[in-house]
């Protein structure tokens, strides 16, 4: 599949580096699964994965945390 952005890459299966920041709190994932473009490097992460990331960062936000790196580790389904 074309890359949607630069429209001349192809997306392919790898892993990433996700930040999220929320005021002067950052959380940073290493390692996670998504397709990137080959050509501009551009990301998409499936609806599963964003879901977990989401709660995860916003754990970390609500304890204070202002920094918090994770290697990331899919969840195991239930």
């Amino acid at each position: 599949m074309k890359c949607p952005i630069c429209k001349f890459g192809e997306m392919k299966e790898g892993f990433t580096q996700v930040v999220l920041t929320r005021g002067n709190a950052t959380v940073i994932f290493r390692n996670v699964p998504a397709s990137i473009c080959d050509d501009c490097g551009e990301y998409y992460l499936d609806e599963e994965t964003a879901q977990d990331i989401y709660a995860r960062a916003d754990s970390c936000f609500s304890s204070g945390q202002e920094v918090a790196i994770i290697e990331y580790k899919q969840p195991i389904p239930a």
